[in-house]
Order: structure tokens, then sequence, then C-alpha cells
């Protein structure tokens, strides 16, 4: 028994040497740009393609991430429902007050606030992969131009928001400044540089674009994503936040 333990602990040690071997070699180190009134021409630019005023202006998304997490967002209020397996969350994703439910039942006490957290980390990834281009000039962001061969590129440094402050995103362009794939220096990625596409745009009649898939370490697609000016409008008439 010992030995199978010893021959156990071996290979997990090789695995574990392995891997931090491959994340060095792979890992890309987070390039320097130039910050000023270049990189916010090219911001611009990025903006006005994505159509970053329609974005500003849509009250409502619905969408679902991986087939497994299905989300309707009022954007206006700040107002979040999350439905994950058996549970189904809604609450104020600024001050993280609101009902949680396993099935039928009202969750109270710590299972409550164990629920709405979890919702919480689930909105904060998944909702990035989708709205990421319209969060270059958010608060604590610093953007700056990086030249990959003949290219412009942008990066962009959050320092804070979400609930992962400090990661770092070098947006690739297309011809026409659409997002085409980020290298990612994030924290929850020990490989800095990291890249994955951003693609099959669907543009909604406001004009507003959302890519709905990304190709690269991990495969993570967009599902039933619907915007509008209110809840209502993309929920069968039904808004469940006024449960709040």
């Amino acid at each position: 028994m010992k030995k199978t333990f010893k021959i156990i602990a071996f290979i997990m040690l090789v695995i574990i040497v392995l891997l931090l071997g491959f994340s060095y070699f792979a890992s890309k180190p987070l390039p320097e740009g130039e910050r000023g009134s270049k990189a916010e021409t090219l911001t611009n630019k990025i903006q006005l393609e994505i159509n970053q005023k329609a974005w500003e202006t849509t009250a409502a998304i619905a969408f679902t991430f991986m087939g497994e997490h299905h989300y309707l967002w009022d954007k206006t209020n700040n107002n979040v429902q999350v439905k994950w397996d058996s549970k189904t969350v809604i609450y104020n994703n600024q001050t993280l007050k609101g009902i949680a439910y396993d099935g039928d039942q009202p969750l109270s006490g710590d299972d409550k606030t164990a629920a709405v957290k979890k919702a919480n980390d689930f909105f904060n990834n998944d909702s990035f992969w989708l709205v990421a281009p319209f969060k270059l000039r958010d608060l604590g962001t610093t953007r700056s131009i990086v030249k990959i061969g003949t290219q412009e590129a942008l990066l962009v440094t959050y320092a804070s928001g979400g609930s992962t402050p400090g990661d770092s995103y070098l947006w690739l362009l297309d011809a026409d400044n659409l997002p085409r794939a980020w290298q990612m220096w994030v924290g929850i990625i020990p490989i800095g540089g990291i890249e994955s596409s951003w693609e099959d745009w669907t543009t909604f009649p406001s004009g507003l674009k959302i890519a709905t898939m990304h190709i690269g370490l991990f495969d993570l697609k967009l599902e039933n994503v619907k915007v509008g000016q209110s809840v209502e409008q993309i929920n069968d008439g039904e808004n469940p936040f006024v449960a709040l």
C-alpha cells in the first residue's frame, strides 16, 4: 500500500513539474504600450464599430453561457436573475441583496448568502465574455497602443471592478477595428498571453454588435442572446425583479 502511495505521489509531482515548466515557457510577458491620444483614438474606432452608443441605451439583456448558466439582466437597475442546476437567484449586483431558491424552496441565512455570492461570481465571469468590448473605458481602466508587426492592438488593464481586478487584455482587431481576438494576462490563468477569439458577431436591430463564440484554450459559447429596452420585452412580458 505504501509503495502504491509513493508511486501516485511521484506521478503527481511529475505532473506538477511539467505543468509549471509548460506555464513558464508558454507564458508571454505583458507587453508595454503607449498611452495617450493614439490609444484613445483606437478606442473610439472600436466603440464606433461595435456601436457603444446602442449598448449604453440597451436596458435589458438575456443570454445562456455554455448551456448551463441562464441570465436575465436588468442593466438599467443593476438587477440580475441567474439560473443554474436547481438554483434560481434574483439579486442586485451592486448591493448583493436578493432572494434565492433551490427548486421551489426559498433559501435563507448562510445558504442564501452563499447562493447569491455564487450567482454573482458566475455573472462577473460569464457576462464579461459578452460585454468586455463595451468596458474599454470603465472606471479604473488604462488603455495603451501595442504594435504587433505593422498592426495596432489595444491593451486594456483593469485596476478595479468585477471579481478579478488587475487583469490585462490585448485586443487584436480586424481591418474594420472589430475585435477578432484577445490575449489575456489574468489571475486565474497561470499562462500569460493566452489567446481566445471573438467571433460569430450578431448585429441587433439597434446596430449593437455582440460576439457569441470564443475559441481558444477553452471554447466558450453564448446562446439565446436577446437585448431590449425592458425586461418584459425580452422575457415574455414578465419581470421577476418586482420580487426584490
